[in-house]
């Protein structure tokens, strides 16, 4: 169940826009920046995946 939770959490989070959560005064080192910012580029290209083949799927149902 926690997982369910977490997963929730950070979906909720990743639709929302890339705002990172630090200030200039206290940066984490550039690997987590740089590793969080591919996660979120990730999930974005994943949900366009996604929607992609709806409309592939969408436009092949249409020309039958």
């Amino acid at each position: 169940m926690a997982d369910g939770t977490r997963r929730a959490r950070l979906v909720k989070q990743m639709e929302e826009g890339f705002v990172p959560e630090y200030d200039a005064a206290n940066l984490p080192p550039p690997e987590k920046r740089s590793a969080y910012a591919l996660e979120h580029i990730a999930f974005r290209m994943d949900r366009i995946d996604r929607k992609l083949e709806q409309l592939i799927s969408a436009l092949a149902t249409l020309k039958t």
